[in-house]
């Protein structure tokens, strides 16, 4: 009875074994190719391209306060009237004024009186905030745009940005340039490998960007109110990021 017990045993650590090994004759990724190991080169090509901008963003803050809402929303709506027709004489056809955002909030009292606990913090004012987008591909009337602004009642300006109408040339660029990045760096890692670059086997963009606004601080109404205000746009980069990998011999 013993002996028929191991030889049990045997056999089915045996009958184990072969099952294993007939998995693993099967399975590509224990058992790979020798003609395969090793034969690829793959690197990552970064490109960068510069561009004049043509078209300007800007965010133009309306703002008044007065003792009730009714009052505040007036006031804001005057104001607001008069800045947007001075800006549309500036853009022109080609150029657009739009409502970005609208708020009516509550100012409440700033000094030392603690307010009653039934009462609650005491309402004495209402503050009405019209912010207008404007969007302009005449850059050099930025200036002019800013200033006719703040003259007409403007109480700040909260953005200005510079960027590309039609980013798609210029994300081009970029691309090609990434691609000549990487065409470069993988022959030099084949020179210094002593083997031979073959086709081009795989090839991915990693990160393509949009044209990157250059963007200018906020400038207060008595900053702007100066004197007449100068603005020079730059340059916009886009970047791009190419992974490829090249067959080698």
């Amino acid at each position: 009875m013993p002996s028929r017990s191991i030889r049990f045993v045997v056999a089915l650590g045996l009958s184990a074994w072969a099952m294993l090994a007939a998995a693993h004759a099967g399975d590509p990724l224990t058992a790979p190719s020798p003609d395969h190991r090793g034969r690829t080169i793959t690197v990552v090509g970064i490109g960068h391209e510069r561009a004049t901008p043509d078209r300007a963003d800007l965010r133009i803050a309306i703002e008044q306060t007065a003792p009730s809402a009714q009052a505040a929303s007036q006031q804001a709506a005057k104001a607001a009237s008069q800045v947007i027709d001075a800006l549309k004489k500036i853009v022109g056809p080609d150029g657009r004024v739009d409502t970005a955002s609208y708020q009516l909030t509550p100012v409440y009292r700033s000094d030392n009186r603690t307010p009653s606990r039934e009462r609650g913090p005491e309402i004495v004012g209402y503050t009405a905030l019209n912010q207008l987008a404007v969007q302009t591909r005449h850059l050099d009337a930025i200036g002019p745009l800013i200033d006719a602004a703040i003259a007409a009642g403007a109480a700040r300006i909260d953005a200005l940005s510079f960027t590309i109408a039609d980013p798609a040339p210029v994300q081009a660029a970029a691309l090609r340039a990434a691609g000549a990045d990487a065409a470069s760096q993988a022959a030099a890692i084949a020179e210094s490998l002593h083997v031979t670059l073959k086709a081009v086997l795989e090839a991915s963009t990693e990160a393509l960007e949009r044209p990157l606004p250059q963007r200018f601080s906020p400038m207060v109404r008595a900053e702007a109110a100066m004197a007449s205000t100068p603005i020079e746009p730059g340059e916009v980069t886009t970047d791009a990021r190419v992974r490829v990998t090249y067959g080698i011999e």
